[in-house]
């Protein structure tokens, strides 16, 4: 009877080795889903961060590349149920959240939240033909792009960027708009107790009219202040935009679509998730105020942003974003603009 139970043992033990092996084999010559031939010695070029691409919109789209690469999205991310938080999954006081950067940290859901959570994705069921998805790069002063972004059937806008003032450049149309809580103290300092602060945040969320504000309330704790004071503004002054909460694991399945592939950002952006969304819901995709660098090929000193004075983020690690943006516009997946606009229209 030993003799017999130690086979058994000797037997299990061989097959758990063998699916062991078998698996690392397999992941380790598992192709990325979204994989395109590259020289990666190329992103350490000056030819590489001073490439610009001088496209005009009315450049053909290859529609077999578009669906490519939004299949590969929607394997990892779709907007109907990994963008937001749903009313009918929480409960007024009772129910709690884990955040994302510190799991063992949970927050009760509060009155304001509540009422301000959609009852579904407001994606549901939507598809547009041109979308302009707008990053905040310098590279966007002077470029004389505003009308051509207001033109598009749909507009992303990233971190709730200043408009007034850069109207010709940026345009004024915000369908969908982020702002990471950092915005707050960043932008509008004081705003806890200065009134006048407070209405100057108030006026600019007015800008966004009956559209869409994105809060990744659920990334870290460190921003609990901020979407209270957010949640509290909107019911208060009874702005008509809609909200949509990110919920715990939206950045995580960001980032497993990313490893997915042949590019390796450090942390997906809030860009990053813009071009995820616009992936999921258009036809046509053009990114604009997607540059990194400091300067352009003529040597002109690009700002981190068009507004402001907020230096880069490196954990991003965003020439690598930039990369794989420019592979998919030279595969004609979306169009990257970084010259100047000459058309007034897509």
């Amino acid at each position: 009877m030993a003799v017999r139970k130690t086979c058994f043992r000797l037997i299990a033990c061989g097959i758990l080795i063998a699916l062991g092996v078998t698996f690392l084999i397999t992941q380790k010559t598992r192709q990325p889903l979204y994989q395109f031939p590259v020289n990666k010695a190329w992103i350490n070029t000056t030819v590489f961060q001073n490439y610009r691409t001088n496209e005009g919109p009315g450049e053909n789209f290859n529609t077999s590349e578009v669906e490519r690469i939004r299949k590969w999205v929607m394997t990892y991310f779709n907007p109907d149920t990994d963008l937001t938080i749903k009313k009918s999954q929480v409960s007024l006081g009772k129910s709690f959240f884990k955040y994302e950067k510190k799991p063992k940290k949970k927050v009760k859901i509060g009155q304001y939240y509540y009422q301000l959570l959609p009852e579904s994705s407001p994606f549901l069921g939507k598809h547009f033909r041109s979308c302009a998805v707008v990053g905040n790069s310098g590279i966007l002063l002077d470029s004389h792009c505003g009308p051509q972004i207001d033109s598009a059937d749909f507009v992303f806008r990233s971190n709730l960027p200043d408009l007034e003032g850069f109207e010709s450049d940026v345009g004024t149309k915000s369908n969908f708009t982020t702002m990471n809580q950092p915005v707050l103290p960043h932008e509008y300092n004081g705003y806890l107790t200065n009134t006048t602060i407070q209405e100057k945040f108030v006026e600019r969320l007015r800008l966004i009219h009956d559209q869409i504000l994105h809060i990744p309330a659920m990334v870290t704790s460190n921003g609990l202040v901020e979407t209270q004071f957010i949640t509290l503004m909107i019911v208060k002054h009874q702005l008509p935009l809609k909200v949509t909460f990110a919920p715990t694991n939206v950045y995580q399945k960001l980032t497993k679509l990313w490893n997915d592939s042949e590019f390796k950002p450090n942390r997906p952006s809030t860009g990053n998730l813009l071009f995820a969304l616009a992936a999921c819901l258009c036809d046509q995709i053009h990114l604009y105020g997607y540059y990194p660098f400091s300067e352009d090929g003529k040597g002109r000193k690009i700002k981190y942003h068009y507004y402001g004075n907020i230096g880069s983020l490196k954990k991003h690690k965003l020439p690598e974003e930039y990369r794989a943006f420019l592979t998919f516009h030279q595969r004609k997946g979306l169009v990257l603009h970084t010259e100047p606009c000459d058309d007034s229209r897509l």
